[in-house]
């Protein structure tokens, strides 16, 4: 009876797997669980095809000490809850909290965590938990991303699959931290949903794109999140992206203080769907090209979507729906509203504030649709 509870105490203790990295004065030391192992050296690169030096991948589900993946022993442990930890003066490639591949029977990754605390990734990833499995459905769920120093950082994301869906995933990261391309709350890179994903960044640059939740297939991106505040994005910032045809519906982004080089969307649809309910909100920020609450590229319905803006400087045109599709779609019911003294343009242009616009003039852009300008001053359009 005592060796049942001992071994039942065990088994419940190794389900969370816990990996942390700290390379300090050539000293590496990992927790894998309950235990402890020490290694007195950096992690070693190997050399690639063309003769460059590459850093291991390194996973919480690794059950390698030393948290290294390799394709001949990749990511064999359980997918689910594990933490993986780098601290100042570690220098690894890809991380991620799990990760799986091509022939793993797991059909989700939950509850994983990386924690960043300084480490140099060498221009790679770094995903709370990542699938490359391509044969059948995994699910990204609850997993979290939190860097609060660190560099040479390529794209962060809080749950990464190939095909399913990423929901209820998060990414937190500030401290003048600079990312080099993307952000992405919840990423699904074929087909599925992006639901619930949050992104919240503070005092850092961003050399690409920030989503709340991305589907580059076919699906919907929904009740996704994005706040940010005194940052630099390079590009543009999308709270739900659908690349292909579905839906972007109930997402929300709030900037304050930020510089955004592209576009902004609340929702936008790359092929045929709706955007509706999404909201945007820009303080005291500047947006160099376009702010749609709602955007469709194909055919479908760009509604109830609403942009605020307080203040700050517009570059371009400002969308409360917007439908690019010939063949069908509406965009109505749609507000924006114009507070303080923010500037649009660059006074030699004159710019568009609009509750909704159709590219095709055969369907409806004025029911509902409604621009609000209050509480200002003088202001340039």
């Amino acid at each position: 009876m005592k060796i049942t509870k001992y071994l039942s105490k065990l088994a419940e203790k190794r389900t969370r797997n816990v990996l942390t990295i700290i390379v300090m004065f050539a000293c590496a030391s990992i927790c894998l669980g309950e235990h402890t192992i020490t290694i007195n050296s950096a992690l070693t690169p190997t050399i690639d095809d063309n003769g460059e030096r590459v850093f291991p991948f390194v996973a919480g589900n690794s059950n390698k000490p030393d948290g290294t993946v390799s394709y001949a022993n990749i990511f064999p442990l359980d997918p689910n809850n594990n933490t993986l930890i780098i601290k100042e003066g570690a220098k690894v490639g890809q991380a991620s909290g799990a990760g799986i591949d091509d022939g793993s029977n797991f059909e989700s990754m939950t509850g994983n965590k990386v924690i960043v605390n300084g480490g140099d990734f060498t221009d790679s990833d770094i995903a709370g938990a990542c699938s490359f499995v391509l044969t059948n459905v995994v699910d990204a769920n609850g997993n979290r991303v939190e860097i609060n120093a660190g560099y040479n950082i390529r794209n962060v994301h809080g749950g990464w699959t190939s095909n399913g869906t990423a929901s209820d995933n998060k990414v937190f990261i500030k401290n003048d931290v600079t990312i080099g391309r993307d952000v992405t709350g919840g990423c699904v890179h074929g087909n599925g949903n992006a639901e619930k994903n949050k992104v919240a960044i503070t005092s850092t640059t961003v050399g690409g794109n920030v989503y709340g939740g991305y589907v580059f297939g076919d699906g919907d991106a929904k009740k996704n999140e994005v706040t940010i505040t005194n940052a630099t994005v390079s590009l543009n910032i999308n709270g739900g992206c659908v690349h292909g045809n579905g839906n972007a519906e109930k997402n929300k982004v709030a900037i304050t203080s930020t510089t955004v080089g592209g576009n902004f969307y609340g929702g936008g649809v790359g092929g045929d769907g709706d955007a509706k309910n999404n909201e945007v909100t820009i303080t005291s920020a500047t947006v160099d090209v376009t702010v749609f609450g709602g955007f469709v590229r194909g055919n479908g319905n760009a509604n109830n979507n609403k942009v605020t803006i307080n203040g700050g400087r517009i570059g371009g045109d400002v969308f409360g729906g917007f439908v690019k599709g010939n063949d069908k779609g509406n965009a109505t019911d749609n507000t924006v509203t114009i507070l303080g003294t923010p500037e649009f343009g660059d006074n030699t242009n004159l710019r568009v504030l609009c509750g909704g616009i159709c590219a095709n003039d055969r369907f409806d852009a004025f029911t509902g649709n409604t621009l609000v300008i209050k509480e200002t001053k003088a202001i340039t359009v």
